[in-house]
């Protein structure tokens, strides 16, 4: 079973990956998502109220510019990393790997609390505040849990990984070490030589060959 099929319950494959997105060999969609129309909600329902003011008709202005933002925003989870897509007149794309993520925060706006939206914010190690953020997003702690449960998976491999690697034998270990040993010893007569006042001989064409090979 993936880790697609783990998580979301789901075949990786029925998601199909938008145009923008390369994936990695083996990477999987878990989940994608974009900002919930709702929040739209909210911000029609300020300006309004505050339409006895010039303010709430700047803010009813910038309704359609909002809608356009919606639909130019992509949210991507993947068994390797988070993507982020937006701009409505250029596109930009965020990424973060899901092994630099230290941190993820889930809150949510008074208007999200009436119509049903969060928001997570990711932070990296070292990072000032949040690197990406998934906005205005429908059962935001379910998609922060999928994240963490990502995570948690991907540390798994990490260390199976290192489990993995073979530490040398006992006989290898007994060589190496007879091997230092004869070399010590060898040190050890030519300085008794030296100390002696003798001339150290050259070596044998066996003890250069034994040295070659070694």
């Amino acid at each position: 079973m993936s880790d697609a099929d783990a998580v979301t319950g789901t075949a990786a494959d029925d998601t199909t990956p938008p145009e923008w997105l390369s994936l990695d060999p083996g990477e999987e969609i878990v989940w994608t998502g974009r900002p919930a129309f709702e929040t739209l909600y909210g911000t029609i329902l300020s300006g309004l109220l505050l339409t006895v003011v010039l303010i709430g008709f700047l803010i009813l202005l910038g309704v359609p510019f909002a809608y356009l933002r919606i639909q130019n925003t992509d949210y991507v989870v993947t068994t390797e990393s988070l993507y982020v897509k937006s701009g409505v007149f250029s596109t930009n794309i965020e990424t973060v790997d899901l092994d630099r993520i230290q941190n993820t925060e889930y809150n949510r706006s008074f208007w999200g609390k009436q119509f049903d939206y969060g928001s997570i914010s990711i932070s990296t190690a070292g990072s000032s505040g949040a690197e990406i953020s998934f906005d205005g997003i429908p059962d935001a702690p379910t998609v922060r849990d999928r994240i963490t449960e990502l995570q948690r998976r991907r540390a798994e491999r990490g260390d199976d990984a290192g489990a993995g690697d073979t530490p040398a034998s006992a006989d290898q270990l007994a060589e190496l070490i007879e091997e230092v040993r004869a070399t010590r010893e060898a040190f050890e007569r030519v300085e008794r030589r030296l100390a002696d006042g003798e001339s150290v001989p050259e070596p044998s064409a066996e003890e250069q060959d034994d040295r070659t090979d070694g």
